[in-house]
């Protein structure tokens, strides 16, 4: 969510990140939370609406 508005969310992140969450199946619709590790020591938490998920790992 915005700094400024907690009604409104940030439905994009573009960004690498490292991924652990939580969550339930509310009348056949999941309800995850997640908390996402960025670059620079961030932390992003909030609802996940949707997902995409690659592989950018250089290990």
């Amino acid at each position: 969510m915005p700094a400024d508005d907690a009604a409104q969310d940030i439905s994009t992140y573009a960004l690498p990140a490292e991924m652990h969450g939580s969550g339930e199946i509310r009348v056949g619709k999941a309800h995850i939370h997640a908390t996402m590790a960025v670059q620079g020591d961030r932390a992003i938490a909030g609802h996940v609406h949707e997902a995409h998920i690659g592989h950018g790992c250089r290990c």
